[in-house]
C-alpha cells in the first residue's frame, strides 16, 4: 500500500509539473533587429524616391497628412527627391502625373524633368550609432515651403526593402520602399510621430538623344 502512495504521489507531481509548464509558457525570444546593409541603402537611394505616404500618429489615432493637408499631395505629385548620398544632400526633379498604359495594377507613371535639379533643404547622413540612414531638414527651401528646420527622420530598418531593377520591383511581391519616422511636439496634441515612406522611382523610356524629360513608374 505504502508503494502505491508513493507512485501516485510521484504520479501527481509530474502531472502538476507539466500543467504548470502549459499554464505558464516561456516567453518567446524577441526576434533579432534588423541590421541595415550600408551599401545596400546607398545604392536604393540611387534612385529618385516618390514620396507615397505620409503619416502623423497620435496614440492610437493615425491621420493621413495627404487627405489633411491637400497641398502636400499635390506636391508629391509635382517632385521627386533624389539622394545625393557621397555629397550629403537631397535635392529634387520636377515631375509630372501620366495615364499608366504600360503597367498593370496599381503602378504609377510620370514624366520627369531630369536636366536640372532644385535645392529641398534637406541633408542626408549614414548615423553610424544607430546604423541608418538620417534625413534632416536644415532650412526652409522656397520651392518647397512645407519643410521645417530643425526635424531629423530615420529610416526605420524593418521597412527597408530594395531591388535592383524595374524589372525585379514589378515582379517582386514585397514592392522596394524606405520609411523614415520622427518624432515631434505639436501644440494642440502632443507628442505625435510621423512616417513617410518613399518609393524608388524606375525609369522606363526615354526617347533618342532625349536628355531633358523621361518617363517613370513606382510600384
Amino acid at each position: 500500500m505504502k508503494r502505491f502512495w508513493s507512485i501516485a504521489c510521484l504520479v501527481f507531481l509530474a502531472a502538476w509539473q507539466i500543467s504548470c509548464s502549459k499554464d505558464d509558457p516561456q516567453p518567446e525570444p524577441k526576434p533579432e533587429p534588423v541590421k541595415l546593409n550600408k551599401d545596400s541603402v546607398m545604392f536604393a537611394s540611387y534612385f529618385p524616391q516618390y514620396v507615397a505616404e505620409a503619416y502623423r500618429f497620435n496614440g492610437k489615432d493615425s491621420v493621413d497628412i495627404m487627405n489633411e493637408v491637400p497641398l502636400f499631395n499635390t506636391y508629391r505629385n509635382s517632385v521627386s527627391l533624389q539622394f545625393f548620398f557621397t555629397n550629403g544632400y537631397i535635392n529634387f526633379w520636377s515631375l509630372s502625373p501620366l495615364a499608366n498604359t504600360e503597367f498593370p495594377g496599381t503602378a504609377l507613371t510620370f514624366n520627369m524633368q531630369i536636366r536640372t535639379n532644385q535645392p529641398t533643404g534637406l541633408r542626408v547622413a549614414w548615423d553610424e550609432e544607430k546604423e541608418t540612414l538620417v534625413v534632416e531638414s536644415v532650412s526652409t527651401s522656397s520651392y518647397l515651403p512645407m519643410i521645417i528646420p530643425g526635424k531629423k527622420a530615420y529610416l526605420d530598418p524593418a521597412t527597408f526593402k530594395y531591388c535592383r531593377t524595374r524589372q525585379d520591383a514589378q515582379a517582386s511581391k514585397v514592392k522596394p520602399k524606405m520609411v523614415f519616422v520622427y518624432d515631434d511636439e505639436d501644440p494642440k496634441l502632443g507628442k505625435v510621430t510621423y512616417k513617410i515612406t518613399l518609393k524608388p522611382l524606375y525609369e522606363y523610356y526615354r526617347e533618342e538623344y532625349q536628355q531633358t524629360y523621361a518617363k517613370f513608374v513606382v510600384f
